[in-house]
């Protein structure tokens, strides 16, 4: 079984709109045409709701456009100034547009459902009702003015303070989260071995160089045996590869850091795929793609494998293996030996083709948790997603295989929801 292919199809085409400047100006114009048609109706509620206020109107008008002006920018200036914006602007400050870009979009989204709907009850209400009294017709219209003041402040007001509640915990400290891995009895010396797996650093895209420092800080901290990146240290350019690679220098681990490739860092390579692995290996990481690699701990040893991301046909970021490819190359490299098996695999459909192989665990990436969490549901976790991917963050198990799905650091969305910046540590047992 595999992920749907329309699925990986529109991977693709995003990857593809992603990787150009014509794509990013047509992102930005976009997004831009979204908000205008957004703007129109929040300006004329509050219109209705504070017809004396001007002054109110004007500023929220100019903050509305201030906040929002990079998807302006984006769409005049493409990829140039999509990258003019993450090196000039205070991080803070990209934080707080990108958070109410966030906002507008949800706003959007309930005038969308709420609108309709409201619509067409109203020409039902006309066609059915018969006509108000004059008393009555004014006291509905009293009642619906101090309805819509109270709409025109509190919904707005709402998204926009759980927006603002996601930005601020999208640039919070990672948290710890904890997971055991059982490995067999003659394989004991394995037990205690601990691995910190780490994600979706996104350097480059809302996250200040010192929240680098810090990280390796953590992961140092907790004295892991070996670290692991699932992919997208970097985002978009190869400029952050200073930043990756001292991150990689600052990780100590007696065993070593070991990654597989992620999305972005084909993104950002533009075509030199080779010049990110040899920055990555010269930093002292081990690059896994379709490989595997025995790692030897006392008297015993377990196989640690990486696939590349994958690939589609036609796909904009070069041609690649398939997830199938992608594990029979790994598995030709691991022993039949009855030592564990983990693979690491940015995306986590991968593990929809794992499942049916002899691993024992597989450890992901990607999915940054669906930054926004509702809960889970055995193992459907409540995300806007859920219609896209099926692994989201924590721990799966199918056959006896096993999927962790690390929620990532950073993110191209900087707004997280009950969905914290995460560091993981995964203990033989």
């Amino acid at each position: 079984m595999s992920a749907p292919q329309w699925i990986q199809q529109a991977e693709g085409w995003c990857a593809s709109v992603e990787n150009s400047t014509l794509g990013v100006m047509f992102i930005g114009a976009l997004v831009t045409a979204g908000n205008v048609l957004v703007f129109r109706p929040l300006m004329n509620r509050l219109r209705h709701a504070f017809p004396q206020g001007v002054g109110l109107r004007w500023l929220v008008g100019v903050l509305f456009w201030v906040l929002l002006s990079p998807m302006i920018a984006m769409a005049i200036g493409g990829t140039a100034a999509a990258h003019l914006f993450h090196n000039v602007v205070p991080t803070p400050l990209a934080v707080a547009g990108m958070a109410f870009q966030f906002a507008v979009w949800v706003y959007g989204g309930v005038l969308l459902l709420v609108g309709v709907p409201g619509r067409v009850v109203n020409v039902l209400r006309r066609v059915v009702d018969p006509p108000a009294l004059p008393l009555e017709h004014e006291l509905a219209d009293a009642q619906r003015r101090d309805l819509l003041r109270k709409a025109a402040i509190g919904m707005p007001a709402i998204i926009v303070t759980a927006a603002a509640a996601g930005g601020v915990a999208s640039q919070l400290p990672p948290v710890i989260r904890r997971a055991r891995q059982p490995v067999r009895p003659d394989f004991g010396h394995l037990r205690g071995f601990t691995f910190a797996q780490f994600s979706d650093v996104h350097i480059g895209s809302y996250l200040e160089r010192d929240r680098l420092s810090e990280i390796a800080g953590i992961i140092n901290a907790h004295r892991p045996d070996m670290v692991v990146c699932t992919g997208d240290l970097i985002d978009n350019d190869l400029e952050q590869l200073e930043q990756g690679t001292k991150l990689l220098r600052a990780l100590t681990a007696p065993h070593g850091v070991y990654m597989c490739m992620g999305n972005h860092e084909y993104i950002a390579a533009q075509g030199d795929e080779a010049g990110v692995r040899k920055a990555y290996k010269d930093a002292g990481a081990t690059m896994l793609v379709d490989e595997a690699h025995r790692i030897d701990v006392g008297a015993s040893h377990f196989w640690l494998g990486g696939t590349d991301f994958p690939g589609v046909s036609g796909g904009a970021l070069g041609d690649r293996p398939t997830t199938r490819q992608s594990m029979d190359a790994v598995l030709r490299e691991m022993d039949d030996d009855g030592a564990p098996r983990i693979v690491l695999a940015h995306h986590p459909k991968t593990f929809f083709e794992a499942r049916e192989r002899q691993i024992d665990l597989m450890l992901s990436g990607h999915t940054h948790g669906g930054q926004i969490s509702l809960g889970r549901i055995e193992d459907c976790e409540l995300t806007p997603n859920l219609p896209f991917e099926f692994y989201h963050k924590g721990l799966y198990g199918s056959q006896g295989r096993r999927l962790y799905v690390n929620s990532g650091i950073g993110s191209w969305l900087p707004v997280r929801l009950n969905c914290p910046p995460e560091i993981t540590l995964i203990e033989l047992v």
